[in-house]
């Protein structure tokens, strides 16, 4: 009764729908556990949820014996299982929910249980450009309407593709290790509102010895490598954070800005929790970079 109860509470908190592409959702599914991890199956689902509406996805949770909805285009779902030792591994599946084939697979391990909020951070983050990629290659493409003959049409632009980047995120240290998933979904949110796709690749891969060769060898003409030199937070008795991150921007010639940024002390509302703190102060690092990236990378919108 209370995994029910607890799942009913996310229909409730989670079952919202975006304005673009409203007749679309994305369905997501309880989580397969172990008997022991099974308190842990709600929080993981929520991190999730909570990620994908957050990237304007129309989320529907789906118990487990309620149909999935017609509009859902995709199911999310996956396992919570131990690994070795005291590790527990997330892993989470995006499907085709017409013939229910799996289009994308993520997985994130914890060392203990006491790791899964971080584990559940870092796949939520990586799902969320998965689903939105998955839902256009999907989207069916628009028929066209023949006018009358006697109606000349209108023009019609069509609307500008996305140009390939390249993003790289590392961190020093378990606090700075918290800001990676949140800095991943920001800086994918703003680089798609300058009509930019973010893809997401190993940092040394952006090392100042292979930066160079990486951009010349992919379709992108961009690259930006986030380190996470520190995250100080505070939580007593407001909730204070701040950030200091090495930002890189580099083209197929070479660096073009290698910086270190450092936010000013992010304020949190009373009883705020680290995890929200730490998407604020991910926003702040992205707000920072903003003007230095329209300074260093010529026809950036």
């Amino acid at each position: 009764m209370l995994r029910f109860l607890t799942w009913l509470v996310l229909v409730v908190t989670f079952g919202v729908t975006t304005d673009a592409h409203a007749d679309e959702a994305v369905a997501l599914l309880p989580l397969d556990t172990e008997k022991k991890l099974e308190i842990y199956g709600q929080p993981v689902a929520s991190e999730l949820a909570r990620v994908l509406v957050a990237g304007d996805i129309d989320v529907v949770v789906v118990g487990r014996k309620m149909a999935v909805p017609e509009r859902a285009r995709l199911i999310v779902d996956g396992t919570i299982m131990s690994g070795k030792g005291a590790a527990v591994v997330l892993t989470v599946r995006v499907r085709n929910t017409a013939d229910g084939t799996v289009l994308a697979t993520m997985d994130a391990t914890a060392p203990t249980l006491a790791n899964i909020d971080k584990a559940a951070a870092d796949v939520a983050a990586r799902v969320l450009p998965s689903v939105r990629q998955l839902m256009a290659e999907l989207r069916p493409a628009a028929d066209p309407i023949k006018p009358p003959d006697d109606i000349v049409p209108p023009v019609v632009g069509t609307a500008p593709k996305l140009r390939p980047m390249l993003v790289a995120i590392s961190f020093k240290g378990a606090d700075a290790e918290r800001l990676r998933a949140p800095l991943t979904v920001a800086v994918d949110t703003w680089a798609r509102r300058h009509l930019r796709e973010p893809t997401l690749i190993e940092y040394e891969k952006l090392s100042k010895k292979l930066v160079t060769q990486t951009v010349k060898a992919s379709a992108a003409d961009l690259a930006i490598g986030l380190e996470i030199l520190s995250f100080e937070i505070e939580t007593d008795p407001i909730p204070l954070g701040r950030a200091r991150v090495r930002v890189r921007i580099s083209d197929a010639v070479g660096i073009v800005f290698n910086r270190v940024i450092t936010t000013d002390t992010v304020v949190g509302d009373r009883m705020l929790t680290v995890e929200r703190l730490a998407e604020r102060t991910a926003r702040e690092v992205v707000d920072i970079m903003r003007p230095h990236v329209k300074r260093t990378v010529a026809g950036w919108r």
